[in-house]
């Protein structure tokens, strides 16, 4: 009998599907509704459709959430923008939040992936009182966030001074622009390095960086190659001679183990036997006078 291997998943992975569930809470309603419906008779393919409705949409707010993230990292790596993200909204994303029925305080930090702190510039809540009661949604979602100070005395429209917030940012994207207005969102897109929030498809979207904020990205490298390029013509500059690499001339005594000598091991053979010489005594001068004395005595006696 075969025993299928059942992968568990981890909390995280459990963590991210279930936040993808809960953005398809319509066809997942529909879904659970029509295998209630059909529990007591279980026929195949029994709710197919609604089934396929679900993933379909599941697989849509996995391609969404992947989307934000690669967009995210080029503003990371290019742009220093960096968590805790500001998100500074206009009253027309306040009012598509409300009419797409959107908590942002809950699903802002779930799209960016990070802890958000959202906020209005007292321009936008001026202009949403004068308004009137049209807008007066937009404008009770807008004073549940911390105000952004801005300089404009007198008050200016939300459109100018979103913009010049977003001018004051010289090359570090310090905010995300939540707006539905076409005509500010052209506008921020002519300056580099700012990202822009929109509510499409009853869901929170980043716009793709715009062609300004790719050229700024690729423009160090032009202004590079055109300066080397201008000195050459100008001063005659040649390319400096790439210094060549200092290589050891021989391994490192100190890092190199001695050779140790081998031990020869030789036969030992028994020494050959020599002959025993006999040493001769030195003659003390009394032996010497002795036989000196018997010598002459030899000659008298001859004589």
């Amino acid at each position: 009998m075969v025993i299928p291997v059942v992968v568990m998943l981890d909390d995280r992975k459990l963590y991210k599907y279930a936040t993808y569930l809960s953005k398809c809470s319509r066809e997942a309603i529909d879904y659970g509704k029509c295998v209630g419906e059909k529990a007591g008779k279980v026929t195949h393919l029994a709710c197919q459709q609604e089934f396929l409705l679900l993933l379909d949409c599941v697989e849509k707010q996995v391609k969404r959430y992947k989307r934000a993230k690669r967009i995210i990292s080029i503003y990371r790596h290019n742009f220093n923008l960096e968590p805790p993200y500001q998100v500074l909204l206009d009253g027309t994303f306040a009012m598509a939040a409300l009419q797409n029925k959107i908590n942002l305080r809950e699903q802002m930090p779930k799209y960016l992936n990070a802890e958000v702190d959202i906020r209005v510039t007292s321009c936008v809540l001026k202009e949403l009182e004068e308004l009137g009661s049209a807008l007066y949604g937009a404008l009770h979602i807008c004073k549940q966030f911390d105000v952004e100070s801005c300089p404009h005395k007198p008050v200016r429209t939300a459109v100018e001074c979103i913009k010049h917030m977003a001018r004051r940012m010289k090359r570090r994207a310090t905010y995300f622009f939540a707006t539905q207005d076409n005509e500010l969102t052209e506008a921020l897109k002519q300056i580099p390095g700012v990202p822009i929030l929109f509510i499409k498809y009853n869901a929170i979207l980043i716009d793709k960086p715009s062609e300004i904020t790719i050229q700024e990205i690729e423009k160090p490298k032009d202004q590079l190659t055109e300066i080397n390029e201008l000195k050459k013509a100008i001063f005659g500059e040649d390319e400096k001679p790439r210094r060549k690499r200092k290589r050891p001339k021989g391994p490192n005594p100190l890092s190199v183990k001695k050779k140790k000598k081998k031990i020869q091991l030789t036969s030992i053979q028994p020494a050959a036997k020599t002959s025993r010489k006999r040493r001769r005594k030195k003659k003390t001068e009394r032996e010497e006078q002795k036989i000196f004395i018997a010598y002459s005595a030899i000659y008298v006696n001859l004589d």
